[in-house]
């Protein structure tokens, strides 16, 4: 083969080969899902309570963030030290999905979230801040994270907001058990249904109350005060709560069973506290009595253990 005839074997070669091997090749890893670049969040208070705050957050692009709130503190600014402000912020999440992981772990749980899933936000977000103090200065703030690096990204964006010294909300329960399923409704003084409102509903049979050490209990509205000592233990709900007979307590109805069904707004203290008490037939119940002022719910433990 002459020196032509080899030139234009090799120049077809590469014609043929090199796209041929773009495709095998494996090719550069995927862009990740998620971006810290050029990402602006869009923070918007929505309500503000004695004892919570609304607020939305979104992203012009997709990308993970934090999102806390913590009391203000006097003499310091976060804005004026950005990045120690959020490197700090971000320890402390960190530490605290670290311990949670570890509980885990110990106890022999294998499916783990990962720290981004687990402690950030991805998308638009409407959330709740519970807990806060009334006729209090807090900052509600944001900020990009590198899920991969741990490190936050771009510029710290924050609000300082005041909770106000009494609660802004007016509310009151309705509660309807038809079929299998519990319906609870926060309404307001015209009837309304208020769908933006945290409140806890749990239910307990009276059986698993007889479980409990009488000197411990003594009246049934000291109990609830203590179950609710640690709202996070409860669950905050928001709007109309449909339940399928599990009455929040992981189990089904059972026939001839009595039941009481706590309710109470959650603004910074429990509020407009509802007892219902009712006794499961196997497809209804029988609706024995609400109360809706916690001072003439004292009912005797032996009222209880008598059920």
């Amino acid at each position: 083969m002459n020196n032509r005839a080899m030139k234009k074997w090799t120049v077809l070669c590469c014609l043929v080969l090199c796209p041929l091997s773009l495709l095998l090749t494996p090719s550069c890893s995927p862009e990740a899902p998620w971006s810290t670049k050029n990402v602006e969040i869009t923070m918007e208070i929505v309500n503000v309570s004695a004892g919570f705050a609304e607020c939305d957050f979104s992203t012009n692009k997709e990308a993970y963030y934090l999102i806390n709130i913590e009391p203000a503190r006097p003499g310091y600014d976060p804005m004026s030290h950005q990045k120690q402000f959020m490197m700090l912020v971000l320890d402390s999440v960190n530490l605290e999905y670290l311990t949670w992981r570890n509980d885990l772990l110990k106890s022999g749980e294998i499916n783990i979230a990962p720290f981004a899933s687990h402690s950030l936000h991805y998308g638009s977000v409407n959330h709740f801040f519970t807990g806060l103090l009334p006729d209090t200065e807090y900052w509600v703030y944001a900020f990009v994270v590198d899920p991969e690096k741990l490190q936050p990204s771009g510029k710290l964006y924050l609000q300082t907001i005041k909770t106000t010294s009494e609660s802004i909300m007016d509310v009151h329960f309705d509660y309807r058990i038809k079929g299998r399923w519990d319906y609870i409704y926060p309404v307001d003084s015209i009837g309304g249904i208020v769908t933006r409102f945290p409140y806890i509903a749990i239910t307990y049979d009276s059986t698993e109350l007889q479980k409990t050490d009488d000197e411990a209990i003594g009246y049934f509205i000291y109990w609830v005060y203590d179950q609710f000592d640690n709202p996070e233990l409860a669950k905050v709900l928001y709007g109309v709560k449909a339940t399928e007979n599990d009455g929040w307590n992981g189990a089904w109805f059972e026939e001839d069973h009595t039941y009481y069904t706590v309710l109470a707004g959650y603004d910074g203290i429990f509020e407009q506290l509802t007892v219902y008490k009712f006794k499961w037939t196997g497809d209804s119940c029988e609706l024995y009595f609400q109360d809706t002022d916690s001072a003439n719910i004292y009912l005797p433990y032996m009222e209880l253990w008598n059920e």
